[in-house]
């Protein structure tokens, strides 16, 4: 399994500094959608369909953590002004710490990324226009009953959880689930009622729903 840190650079930048630190051998990726865009041409409908791509998650970039050393020297010669062959980029720290986060994490941003692909290979394909609307037009219809099923199932969930009271000792160290600022970053639980637990990440104490808290088994800790 892979564990993966992130680079953080601008939007506009995502993806050509994902392909330029491919082609130097570095095993890193960002999630990207193919779109068409209408273009004007002179041609006989005066425009013309491009095939390009574009983030999903403008900004962020994974690299493997085994690449880090390299990565973080590339970044402190360009953080000195040093220069680069590569798109300007910096390693993401929270709480003076390096978050990894691990394959489980950026699963559902590779099966959308390979939703879109496909749904454009159809396009590709599609004999006529009318065959290629009425594909769109299908995916966009089945994605959003998938999204909203999927925002019901976890609606349930929640309520669930909710419902069941979680303790913790004071000294505890927990992750927090669905904050994505703390992916893969430990907090020290202060104390606890059942129903919500007081987490300190690094200088701060935050009052977070008992049911969001788990043990942790990071070794990346806020402190």
């Amino acid at each position: 399994m892979t564990r993966w840190v992130i680079l953080r650079t601008s939007g506009g930048q995502t993806l050509p500094l994902m392909r330029s630190l491919l082609e130097a051998k570095f095993d890193v990726w960002s999630p990207a959608r193919p779109i068409r865009r209408t273009l004007k041409a002179k041609t006989p409908t005066g425009t013309r369909l491009i095939d390009t791509e574009v983030p999903i998650l403008p900004t962020f970039v994974f690299a493997s953590e085994a690449d880090l050393p390299k990565l973080g020297d590339i970044a402190d010669d360009l953080a000195s002004g040093r220069g680069c062959l590569h798109p300007a980029f910096s390693i993401f720290r929270y709480g003076g710490r390096i978050p990894v986060v691990g394959d489980a994490e950026v699963r559902g941003l590779r099966e959308e990324e390979e939703r879109t692909i496909a749904v454009l290979q159809a396009m590709r394909d599609a004999e006529s226009y009318a065959e290629a609307e009425k594909i769109r037009i299908a995916a966009m219809q089945t994605e959003t009953a998938r999204r909203r099923a999927t925002n019901e199932l976890q609606r349930a969930q929640r309520l669930a959880l909710r419902s069941t009271r979680r303790t913790f000792d004071p000294g505890t160290a927990v992750e927090v689930a669905d904050m994505p600022a703390m992916v893969g970053v430990a907090g020290v639980v202060e104390a606890s009622d059942g129903i919500h637990a007081w987490v300190r990440f690094g200088s701060h104490s935050w009052k977070i729903e008992g049911w969001r808290v788990s043990p942790s088994d990071s070794d990346t800790l806020a402190v």
